[in-house]
């Protein structure tokens, strides 16, 4: 179920999290996500600098479980089927991920019971978290195909994804304009259910951006 929120009445504190230890950010992609603070706070909300526990962890997580399943299921198909591309990506996930037996995946499974745990604990100071889509500003294309190095930069730049999505959690991406001419934008992530509150947030966010045009296909 999704809980309808009063955007007036809505819990109004947010964590900001616009770096965590180890894991590099482009200058830009900071300043947007600040900016975006400033948004909510000049639409009434409480900001604060915070960051959620574990993070790195969860990201991990994801790729450790993920790419357990993925063996079990789909890699003898993508060997057999797949074109070189998804071959190449394939084996640097592969390379970048935990191996799990049937004992560690569900002593992984446990872990990620105790981060959720630990992550709503972090919900109920801040109702909202408010941090990048990736640490990165959008990849040159193909990047994925540049070996295990590459792909390993990837997860690491999009470990805001990753640590949000294992937990289940609801998280809103809202585009906050051009920056050198490549789109922007912020993540909005709230506890379980908690899908109204990021909608208002967003919302607020959209107002102060004015109208998205869209992208020169150059």
């Amino acid at each position: 179920p999704v809980a309808d929120v009063d955007p007036a009445r809505a819990p109004r504190r947010v964590a900001l999290c616009s770096a965590v230890p180890g894991i590099p950010s482009d200058p830009a992609v900071v300043q947007t996500v600040r900016q975006a603070a400033a948004w909510l706070g000049e639409a009434g909300y409480e900001v604060d600098e915070a960051t959620p526990p574990k993070f790195v962890e969860a990201a991990d997580l994801w790729l450790a479980l993920t790419m357990s399943e993925s063996r079990f299921y789909n890699e003898k198909a993508i060997e057999r089927f797949g074109d070189r591309g998804i071959q190449r990506k394939t084996r640097g996930l592969n390379a970048a991920a935990r191996t799990l037996d049937l004992d560690a995946f569900m002593n992984a499974l446990a872990e990620r019971a105790t981060l959720l745990r630990e992550w709503m604990g972090f919900f109920e100071r801040y109702p909202l978290l408010l941090l990048p889509v990736s640490w990165e500003r959008p990849f040159p294309i193909d990047l994925d195909q540049g070996g295990d190095a590459a792909v390993r930069r990837i997860l690491t730049a999009q470990s805001p994804l990753l640590a949000t999505a294992i937990l289940g959690l609801p998280g809103l991406s809202v585009p906050t304009g051009l920056q050198d001419g490549v789109p922007t934008g912020v993540q909005i992530v709230a506890g379980r259910f908690g899908e109204s509150l990021c909608l208002a947030a967003g919302e607020a966010i959209e107002a102060r951006v004015g109208l998205a045009l869209p992208v020169d296909p150059r």
